[in-house]
C-alpha cells in the first residue's frame, strides 16, 4: 500500500503542475502543448502502476494484465513527448521518430498472448518478456535525444544553468537504468515525473531572462550581465540597430515589423555563435557582449553578419538592414563599462546616419 500511496502523491503533483502550466503565459505554446501531453502520459502511466499494484495485491489478473498493457504501450511516448519540447524543428520529423514508440505499443497490446514484453501467469505472477529491454532502450534513446537537443537549444545558457539542465536529464536516465537492472522497481515513472516538474521550473526561470519575441536574452538579463561586466578586464561590445523598421511598421503593420525583428535577432545570434551573447535591449536594438574575445574574432563575426544578411535578403520581402558599432575594453583600459557602451553606440549611430543619407526615401529614427 505504501507504493500505491507514493504513486498517488506523484500523480497529484503532476496534476497540480498541469494546472500551473495552463495558467502560464511565459512559456511558448509549443512547449506548453507537449509538456501537457507528457504530463497526461505520465499521469496515465502512474494510474496503471497503481492498477498493477492493486491487481497483484488482490489477485485480480484481468486488472493486472490490462494495467501492464497500457503501461508498456504508453512507456516510450513519455520521453518522446518531452523530446519534442526541446526543439521546434522536431515537428517536421515527429512522425518518423514516433515509429519506435508505436512499434512498442503494438507489441505491448499483443503481449498477453505472445509474452514478448511481459507475461502474467494464471496465478497472477508477472515476468518480463524478451523484448522488455528493447522497450526501455527506446525510452532511453528518446531521453538521450532530448538531452542533446536541449543542450543545443540552451547552448548559450550560463554554466550553472547547464549543470542544472544536465542534472534533470541525468535523473531521468538514472530512473531508466535502475529499472533495467533492478527487477521489481518501476523507478522510471517517478523520476520522470519529478524531472518533468524540475524541467518546467527550469524553463520558467529561463523565460524570465529571454525575450518572448526573439528568444534572445532580454533587458533584465542584460542589466544583470552589465553589472558583472563592469568588473571584467577584456571584453567587447557590439551595438546593433535595425534600419528602416518604422517604414515597415507603417506600410505593412506591426506584425511584419515583429517578423523583421525576429529575423534580425536570428541572424545576429547565428553570426556571433561562440563569440558573444546577444541581448535585446530595446525595441529594435541589440547588444552583443563578447567576453575574453579579441578584436579579430569580433570583426570576423561582424563580417559573417554581413554575409548572412546578404544571403537572407535574397529571399526576404522586407530586407534586413542593420547598423552596428563595436568597442573593445582591454586590461589597461581605464574606461567604465558605460563609456565603452557609449562609444559602441556612437559608432552605431554614425553608421545609421550614413545609411539614411544613402537611402533618403526612408525615414530616420527607426
Amino acid at each position: 500500500m505504501a507504493v500505491i500511496y507514493c504513486y498517488f502523491l506523484t500523480l497529484l503533483s503532476l496534476l497540480f503542475a498541469a494546472s500551473l502550466v495552463r495558467r502560464s503565459k511565459y512559456v511558448n505554446k509549443y512547449k506548453n502543448k507537449y509538456y501537457m501531453v507528457a504530463v497526461g502520459v505520465n499521469s496515465a502511466i502512474l494510474l496503471t502502476e497503481i492498477g498493477k499494484e492493486i491487481g497483484l495485491l488482490y489477485g485480480n489478473r484481468d486488472l493486472t494484465v490490462f494495467s501492464f498493457v497500457i503501461n508498456y504501450a504508453l512507456a516510450p511516448f513519455l520521453p518522446y513527448c518531452v523530446m519534442l519540447m526541446s526543439r521546434k524543428h522536431w515537428k517536421k520529423r515527429e512522425k518518423l521518430f514516433m515509429l519506435p514508440a508505436v512499434a512498442i505499443a503494438c507489441i505491448a497490446i499483443s503481449s498477453p498472448v505472445t509474452g514478448l514484453l511481459f507475461s502474467v501467469s494464471e496465478a497472477n505472477e508477472y515476468s518480463r518478456g524478451p523484448f522488455y529491454l528493447v522497450s526501455l532502450l527506446i525510452s532511453l534513446f528518446y531521453f538521450i535525444m532530448m538531452t542533446i537537443e536541449a543542450s543545443q537549444e540552451y547552448r548559450d545558457a550560463d554554466f550553472s544553468e547547464k549543470i542544472y539542465l544536465f542534472a534533470i536529464f541525468a535523473m531521468s536516465v538514472t530512473g531508466v537504468l535502475v529499472q533495467v537492472f533492478v527487477a521489481g522497481i518501476a523507478s522510471m515513472w517517478t523520476t520522470s515525473a519529478i524531472a518533468l516538474l524540475l524541467y518546467y521550473t527550469f524553463i520558467l526561470e529561463l523565460s524570465s531572462k529571454y525575450d518572448v519575441l526573439t528568444t534572445v536574452r532580454n533587458r533584465m538579463a542584460y542589466d544583470n550581465v552589465k553589472e558583472s561586466m563592469a568588473r571584467q578586464k577584456n571584453y567587447g561590445l557590439v551595438i546593433c540597430d535595425i534600419n528602416g523598421l518604422k517604414p515597415v511598421n507603417d506600410k505593412y503593420g506591426h506584425t511584419q515589423g515583429d517578423i523583421l525583428i525576429m529575423k534580425t535577432a536570428k541572424l545576429i545570434t547565428k553570426s556571433f555563435y561562440n563569440v558573444g551573447k546577444v541581448y535585446r535591449i530595446g525595441g529594435d536594438e541589440f547588444c552583443v557582449v563578447c567576453e575574453d574575445k579579441d578584436e579579430q574574432a569580433i570583426l570576423t563575426a561582424l563580417n559573417q553578419l554581413e554575409q548572412n544578411i546578404n544571403k537572407a535578403n535574397k529571399h526576404n520581402t522586407n530586407p534586413v538592414s542593420v547598423s552596428y558599432g563595436m568597442e573593445i575594453h582591454k586590461t589597461e583600459d581605464t574606461r567604465s563599462y558605460q563609456e565603452i557602451f557609449d562609444a559602441a553606440d556612437g559608432r552605431m549611430y554614425q553608421m545609421k546616419q550614413e545609411f539614411y543619407q544613402r537611402n533618403g526615401n526612408m525615414r530616420a529614427g527607426s
